[in-house]
């Protein structure tokens, strides 16, 4: 076989071991940016759907939008860099207009070293990770699972990222009992007045259930427990989000516009999040998301990121169309 053959052999046998163009089987991947510096790796272990701590509706796996928004935010942060002198960074980035500069510098996605983020839905969370190597203030990292998240920043060794259970979504799938480890067994009286249409959605898949269990917490108090723990409680000067626009239901996109406003700040906050096409009734669900939105009180528009697929490196080579949609709250919310 010539070396041609064998090359294109290789890269079809690359193409079959990948899932939307990304690598969700090898046990850990990585993020490389000179942005980060010289040899700054940013590694994250995942568990692909062969691994026993697979969480099927979960991200225990990267998904390509993860890779396009931690280039995007790099991106922004080595152009913020260069536009500044270093007499410059020392006396405003590192003095005591530092926060003004970290509001200015998130318009457009960079992290300073006084920048508070707030990554939501953050599965594995390599976005989190790397505006944390990137020298954010701090990084807190949220999903509704947050086991993968913590394993990854335990090992990182990153102290300006933190780790913390936010759950913003409609999510009765979950909770529903006979769902998950943490489920409570149903009682005789409430097995027998279960009803066939309520069998039949428990083989729904969490897209397709829209049920808020009782006590579920509002996104005001959700965002309200968050807000506390950031430096001097106020809000992050970005959030940021991968992924988390799918195949969702109204109310869940509803949920996340909330959860977004409850956390923004008016003229500090800055909001991020990659969406790709994957072909499964995303588009509706973005749209969900701008209605949302608008209800939330947050306005925004979507930007065509394409040409980062054609960089070299792990996860950004896929053919799905991604957008990067930018978002700010409007002051009379």
């Amino acid at each position: 076989m010539s070396d041609d053959a064998d090359d294109v052999a290789a890269k079809e046998a690359a193409a079959l071991f990948k899932i939307h163009g990304v690598d969700q089987r090898s046990p850990s991947l990585t993020f490389e940016h000179a942005a980060l510096g010289d040899g700054v790796v940013v590694a994250v272990r995942q568990d692909g759907s062969t691994s026993r701590s697979f969480l099927p509706g979960t991200s225990t796996v990267i998904w390509p939008c993860a890779y396009t928004l931690a280039d995007i935010l790099c991106d922004a942060t080595a152009a913020w860099r260069r536009t500044r002198e270093e007499e410059e960074c020392a006396s405003v980035v590192g003095g005591v207009d530092g926060d003004a500069a970290a509001i200015d510098a998130a318009t457009d996605g960079a992290v300073t070293p006084h920048t508070v983020v707030v990554e939501l839905g953050a599965g594995l969370g390599l976005a989190g990770l790397a505006c944390a190597a990137l020298g954010a203030k701090r990084v807190a990292i949220t999903d509704a699972t947050t086991a993968a998240a913590e394993r990854n920043v335990r090992a990182s060794g990153l102290e300006n990222a933190t780790v913390h259970e936010l759950w913003w979504r409609r999510a009765g799938w979950r909770r529903r009992r006979g769902r998950g480890a943490a489920a409570a067994p149903a009682t005789a009286d409430e097995s027998k007045s279960k009803s066939k249409s309520e069998s039949e959605s428990e083989s729904e898949s969490e897209s397709d259930v829209d049920e808020e269990p009782e006590g579920t917490p509002t996104a005001a108090e959700v965002a309200e427990a968050l807000l506390k723990t950031l430096p001097g409680g106020e809000a992050p000067h970005m959030i940021i989000g991968s992924d988390v626009c799918y195949s969702q239901s109204r109310g869940e996109m509803q949920m996340l516009a909330d959860t977004m406003s409850a956390l923004a700040a008016p003229g500090r906050t800055k909001i991020f999040v990659v969406f790709e096409d994957r072909g499964d009734c995303c588009w509706g669900t973005l749209n969900h998301f701008w209605v949302a939105a608008e209800k939330a009180g947050l306005e925004g528009d979507p930007t065509p990121v394409d040409e980062l697929k054609t960089r070299a490196g792990e996860g950004r080579h896929n053919d799905s169309e991604r957008l990067l949609l930018t978002l700010t709250k409007r002051a009379s919310v």
